[in-house]
């Protein structure tokens, strides 16, 4: 389903082809929804107001530990995603898209970042650093990004 406006995206890593989640963006109602949907067939949810959000993060999540695995395994890790959310009163979080993909992830948080007209935060391309994004930067290419001090 695609509405014009609404921007949508896939919790991929808790869904499963039994249960499956996604959520919805409308900026201009100023609202989202958390759906869940049961085989693709039974869906449900509910929309709720937006909050202000401070910004857009793009961050990478590794979702199943790996007790074996070293600290430098993280970057090649087939259990990790980045994620996309929405944060909220400093520090809560609205999660909206989890991909493999990090041109998809940084895309959607430019989509994001241009309809809410906010700032987009990027802790996923350098283990351990929060840098803002330079939106003048183009993402096919490379993201180039302020310190949070240069900010």
């Amino acid at each position: 389903m695609n509405y014009p406006g609404i921007i949508k995206g896939n919790r991929n890593a808790i869904s499963n082809w039994l249960r499956q989640f996604a959520t919805f963006v409308d900026p201009d109602k100023r609202s989202y929804k958390l759906q869940e949907s049961f085989l693709g067939i039974f869906r449900w949810g509910e929309s709720l107001p937006l909050p202000k959000i401070d910004y857009v993060l793009v961050f990478k999540q590794l979702f199943a530990k790996c007790e074996a695995c070293s600290i430098e395994e993280y970057e090649n890790n087939d259990h990790s995603y980045y994620q996309v959310s929405l944060v909220h009163h400093k520090n809560r979080r609205i999660v909206v898209h989890e991909t493999k993909d990090r041109r998809e992830a940084f895309n959607l948080g430019l989509e994001l970042r241009n309809s809410l007209q906010t700032r987009i935060k990027d802790s996923a391309s350098v283990r351990g650093e929060s840098r803002w994004v330079d939106t003048t930067a183009i993402f096919d290419k490379s993201i180039r990004s302020k310190t949070d001090e240069q900010y």
